[in-house]
């Protein structure tokens, strides 16, 4: 079960609620900052749109987006409704600056939802992936692709620093996967396009091997779960 800990002027709003009927324990309280903590790392303010743009005509917002950033390492604001169509006479410059200052200065990410009962299943949603990770394994890959030359083409793609082009000069070359992968960086070199750098990346993941003693699980993949976090105490 996943914990969440809700200010407690959120429950007017009935999505604490809703929470709790999709299976979260919630905890509610006056929070020194954002609406709703979803562990040691992670904190949702949410606001309806005529709100949001009241706290950027005062400047209210960049206080306590400042003072969320302070406190925790992610930040995520959920904005209901269309912050563009309120009756107020803020100029849409200001609303994008406010935006773009969120995203691109302090790096806080902006979600826009239609109703409560969507919030509460957003808000429910990345608690779930916060404390238990994503539930499987995804594909570093995927998708079907003709065989022969075009699944040739996917797996030379696969290399570091090998995006579509260089994968046709390659196979092109070397005429076949297996000679690729067995390619000398020299040999690499010979493909037009092919620099010592690039050359030397993909030589590189062909070549790699896992350190003596050690698992998939001990490495810094894409494929790896992201460990479970502990909820606040």
């Amino acid at each position: 079960m996943v914990k969440i800990f809700v200010d407690a002027r959120e429950l007017p709003s009935r999505i604490p609620d809703v929470l709790r009927e999709l299976g979260a324990e919630i905890e509610t309280g006056n929070l020194e900052t954002g609406d709703y903590v979803l562990s040691a790392d992670l904190v949702i303010e949410r606001k309806t749109a005529v709100d949001f743009v009241a706290s950027v005509l005062d400047s209210r917002f960049i206080n306590q987006a400042n003072k969320m950033g302070m406190n925790f390492r992610r930040v995520i604001w959920l904005i209901e409704g269309d912050i563009f169509s309120t009756r107020s006479q803020i100029h849409p410059d200001a609303l994008d600056g406010a935006l773009s200052y969120l995203a691109v200065v302090l790096g806080q990410t902006v979600i826009w939802y239609k109703a409560p009962k969507r919030a509460a299943s957003i808000i429910y949603r990345m608690a779930k992936h916060e404390t238990e990770g994503l539930g499987y394994i995804p594909p570093m890959r995927k998708g079907k692709v003709p065989a022969g030359a075009g699944q040739a083409l996917f797996t030379i793609e696969g290399l570091s620093g090998c995006g579509p082009v260089a994968a046709r000069k390659l196979l092109e070359h070397f005429r076949s996967v297996f000679k690729v992968m067995n390619a000398t960086t020299a040999g690499m070199c010979e493909v037009k396009g092919i620099g010592p750098k690039k050359a030397q990346a993909m030589y590189d993941v062909i070549h790699y091997e896992l350190p003596e003693g050690e698992s998939i699980a001990d490495q810094p993949t894409l494929l790896a779960d992201p460990p479970a976090k502990e909820p606040l105490a």
